[in-house]
């Protein structure tokens, strides 16, 4: 089992390198440097405790790689995320399932507010807030501000941010006896570095690239879902239009042309031509404005994985109001999620427009060709009744 879990262990650190490496969103703290810190701390502290045994310490490391991954998809709920993304993770490996769920205890201790109630739990919390007891921590307290205003408080300032800092450190305390004897010193150290820091000038925190497009972006957006609603508009009118003519053809021919037929034989052919265009012409273009819509449900498991558009009616219709609003408010906490979902949109309602043109353009085609020939046909059948009465 040992050498089977080091395979896996090792898996684990690639797999969640890589998804760190290709996310969407780079975050200034959470990210890969952050997870091998607490990996190794964690390990750490485990050694320098009593009475774990091998299976706890297999548990412990793989909490640790995984507790943060969620962060490559989405800062709401990560933790919910990451003992999602682990547990499948671990049983497409076939891990022990009672395993797989002490792991997954492990990482939703990492929530800020839960009370840990087992020395497990007490060192993964230990390892994930290490960083307050380490010669680094400057780095780290910097990139945690930037990650902060630009992701959730854009408004903080250095000042508000110094003094969350000092509150955090006066309720902080380490839950493990190694924690404290090895990160406490360095801790106090820290917060009076922090106490005694000038209030600097307020800096403007470049916003990430990858978090909110900039506004030109926006209007694109705006733009092209605007202009590809007009071309539906238009699409929908020209039908319309054609339906409407060429329902007006019809009632002329079958009220004026075929009463006459009796006496005039030569007509029959040409009318039936012309019956047979506006008819074909008519079905391309109700072609053209049928409405397509899909199943009207979207899992919660497609929204977890960022599949899907939750902003068409199509999609949602037949979903409980619950899970919608769910689904919209992890579109609305994740931009890259919400401008993935808008590109959806716009190539998908693009495709609608390329069949509604389709149709429309072989329905004018039809229609100008057909009624060409019916002309022609009525003016060379029409000749040949005049050269009959002549004859007469």
């Amino acid at each position: 089992m040992e050498n089977n879990f080091d395979n896996i262990k090792r898996e684990a650190l690639r797999w969640v390198e890589d998804a760190f490496a290709s996310a969407p969103i780079k975050y200034p703290y959470h990210n890969w440097n952050h997870v091998t810190e607490v990996y190794k701390v964690a390990l750490e502290i485990s050694d320098g405790t009593m009475d774990l045994n091998e299976i706890d310490k297999q548990n412990l490391a793989l909490a640790a790689i995984f507790h943060d991954v969620g962060f490559t998809i989405s800062r709401l709920n990560h933790e919910e995320t990451s003992a999602h993304i682990c547990e499948k993770f671990l049983t497409e490996r076939n891990f022990p399932k009672e395993q797989v769920e002490k792991i997954n205890e492990l990482i939703l201790a990492t929530r800020i507010d839960y009370k840990p109630t087992n020395i497990l739990e007490k060192i993964i919390r230990d390892a994930d807030l290490a960083h307050i007891g380490k010669k680094k921590y400057s780095a780290q307290y910097n990139s945690l501000f930037e990650e902060l205003r630009a992701f959730e408080m854009p408004e903080l300032t250095f000042e508000e941010w110094r003094k969350m800092c000092l509150s955090f450190f006066d309720d902080h305390s380490f839950n493990t006896e190694y924690a404290r004897e090895n990160f406490n010193t360095r801790k106090e150290k820290n917060r009076a570095k922090i106490a005694n820091k000038k209030q600097r000038k307020r800096k403007k925190v470049k916003q990430p690239s990858n978090k909110k497009p900039a506004r030109g972006i926006e209007t694109m957006f705006r733009v092209s879902l605007r202009n590809h609603t007009n071309l539906s508009r238009i699409a929908d009118n020209k039908a319309n239009t054609l339906i409407s003519v060429n329902a007006i053809i019809i009632s002329i021919v079958l009220s004026a042309l075929f009463p006459k037929i009796d006496n005039n034989p030569y007509l029959l052919i040409p009318g039936i031509v012309l019956l047979v265009v506006n008819i074909s012409t008519i079905i391309m273009a109700i072609l053209s404005v049928i409405p397509k819509t899909t199943h009207g449900v979207i899992s919660r498991d497609e929204v977890n994985n960022r599949r899907g558009n939750l902003i068409f009616f199509g999609n949602f219709h037949r979903m409980p109001v619950e899970d919608f609003e769910w689904g919209l408010k992890e579109i609305m906490n994740d931009y890259n999620y919400l401008y993935s979902t808008l590109t959806r949109d716009l190539f998908y309602l693009g495709k609608v427009l390329h069949r509604k043109y389709i149709y429309l353009r072989v329905a004018y085609y039809t229609f100008i060709i057909g009624l060409v020939v019916s002309i022609a046909m009525f003016m060379y059948y029409l000749s040949i009744g005049v050269n009959e009465l002549t004859a007469v």
